[in-house]
């Protein structure tokens, strides 16, 4: 069975970092970090806390040390929400998908700029032309092999009862 338990208090560990963020820390080399996803053990011992920052102007290690300085004060939040008996050490990480993502979408960008889609585009194109008159098939030719699998089908399962009867 499926436990729904670590999901859960991963996306209330979540929401309650980012509202401690924005709305508790006065921190100013914080400002625009916001926590993309936290990651509990099976044990709830550990989390591992993913965070990304937008115009902020600090590195990305300058952020996760002012966090790690701040990780005690996440967990006074944690013990006072009450959402754990334990509560895990924090370790934090830079969410980079966004920068991936950006990444990819520069390389679309060039890949559509050197594709000429006009030359390739022909509404005249006839699929059937493309098509193998073999590997085609119309099911309402097909519907007479269909119904020959069914009666052997139901010749094998007569077999079988009267096998059962005979014993």
């Amino acid at each position: 069975m499926k436990s729904f338990r670590i999901p859960r208090l991963q996306e209330e560990l979540k929401k309650l970092f980012n509202i401690t963020l924005s709305q508790k820390l006065r921190d100013p080399k914080l400002d625009w970090v916001t926590i993309t996803d936290v990651v509990l053990s099976k044990d709830l011992r550990y989390a591992k806390v993913y965070f990304s920052h937008y115009m902020n102007p600090a590195s990305h290690e300058e952020i996760r040390e002012q966090l790690i300085k701040t990780s005690g004060y996440f967990k006074k939040q944690i013990a006072g929400a009450h959402i754990m008996r334990t509560i895990p050490e924090l370790t934090f990480f830079y969410d980079d998908t966004e920068d991936r993502a950006e990444k990819v979408d520069k390389l679309l960008a060039r890949i559509k700029d050197n594709y000429n889609d006009e030359d390739a585009y022909d509404p005249d194109i006839d699929l059937d032309d493309y098509l193998d008159d073999d590997e085609y098939y119309d099911l309402d030719e097909d519907e007479d092999l269909y119904d020959d699998l069914l009666d052997d089908e139901e010749e094998d399962d007569q077999e079988d009862e009267d096998e059962d009867e005979d014993k």
